[in-house]
């Protein structure tokens, strides 16, 4: 049949044709839903803002401002309310936690008990009714006689004597005369020179020998204007010093004497009782435990008084019937000494209170060890 046919399709072969119809929307009547690109602005910051929207005049304040984009900055801190409220608590709980301390300190304190101070009673007087108060005995002072405290004193001061070490080492002697340099000066000789005077003898010789070193004839030491001779008031024995050192007595009897250069070295001179009967080896062994008899060689004065020096010359002992006298040399804290020489001629000089001469023998030979 006709409409039984099959309907054919014409089909135009050549170019598509695009066409385009009204969105089915405005066929019903309703508002078409409209889409908006979003299109970013380009916005030159500087000096002149013209062109520029109330909106995009603050986002650039915003984004230009100190601390813009970093939440922790100080200016943000402080400009956000909920920063401002942290912080706030924060300050607030150290103060409470601080306070609470204090006072907790304080009421401890209030029940610490006190310290209580004895004071001292106020005795009264013992009223005819009241009977005196019981009071603790004082110990009974037995009357001691002058002469026992003396020997008291005596004792004490022999348990303090001191003696040099045997380490000692004289200090710089340019001229190899026996004279240390520093020690030229006292007798005003020439510390370039072993024979000041040029009379063939040393000059450290001619002191050991109580002879003036710088004089240009045979003159004593004694005359020389550099030297004294000291008179012990007391136990009337007699030594030369050098006259630029000062002398002083240590005790009233005159007992310890100190002769004293301005460096602080000095040279002791210290009188000994001895015991009845008593010889020089058992006042050693018992006064000066320390000091060996095996160190210890005989020695004489110039004027002629026998004793006994230490090997290293700064230790000296004489004796007679009542008194031991001993010289020993005092160093200042160091392992060198200046005045070697000095304690030499002091003991050279000595003269006990038996034997007050004042003449000097002729020059001997040099004697070993200057």
């Amino acid at each position: 049949m006709f409409w039984d046919k099959e309907k054919k399709e014409k089909v135009v072969e050549g170019n598509t044709i695009s066409v385009q119809t009204i969105p089915a929307d405005f066929y019903g009547g309703v508002n078409p839903v409209i889409k908006f690109k979003r299109v970013e602005k380009e916005v030159v910051i500087g000096d002149k803002k013209e062109g520029m929207t109330g909106n995009e005049k603050k986002i650039l304040e915003k984004m230009t401002s100190a601390g813009a984009g970093a939440s922790m900055h100080p200016a943000n801190l402080f400009s956000n309310k909920k920063y401002l409220m942290i912080f706030g608590v924060i300050v607030f709980a150290l103060f409470a936690i601080g306070a609470s301390i204090y006072y907790f300190n304080q009421s401890n304190k209030a029940q610490t008990p006190q310290k209580i101070v004895n004071q001292p009673k106020i005795q009264q007087p013992p009223s005819e009714t009241t009977a005196p108060p019981e009071t603790e005995e004082l110990p009974q002072i037995t009357p001691t006689s002058t002469e026992e405290v003396k020997m008291e004193v005596a004792k004490t001061v022999e348990a303090k004597m001191e003696y040099p070490s045997m380490l000692l080492a004289d200090n710089a002697d340019l001229d190899n005369d026996g004279i240390v340099d520093v020690a030229e000066e006292i007798f005003k000789s020439d510390s370039g020179a072993a024979d000041s005077d040029n009379d063939k003898y040393n000059d450290g010789h001619e002191v050991y020998n109580l002879y003036n070193p710088a004089g240009f004839e045979p003159i004593k030491l004694i005359d020389s204007g550099t030297i004294n001779d000291f008179l012990n008031p007391t136990h009337g024995y007699k030594v030369y010093y050098p006259a630029s050192w000062a002398v002083g007595s240590v005790d009233s009897e005159n007992d310890d004497v100190l002769f004293s250069a301005i460096t602080g070295e000095n040279v002791e001179l210290r009188v000994f009782k001895k015991e009845n009967g008593q010889s020089f080896e058992d006042w050693l062994a018992k006064s000066a435990p320390n000091q060996k008899l095996d160190d210890l060689t005989q020695f004489e004065s110039k004027f002629g008084d026998k004793g006994y020096r230490r090997t290293d010359y700064l230790v000296y002992y004489f004796a007679d019937d009542n008194n031991i006298y001993v010289l020993a040399y005092h160093t200042i804290d160091s392992g060198s000494i200046n005045f070697k020489i000095i304690i030499k001629m002091m003991a050279r000089s000595f003269r006990m209170s038996t034997n007050v001469r004042t003449d000097i023998a002729p020059l001997p030979v040099e004697e070993p060890g200057i």
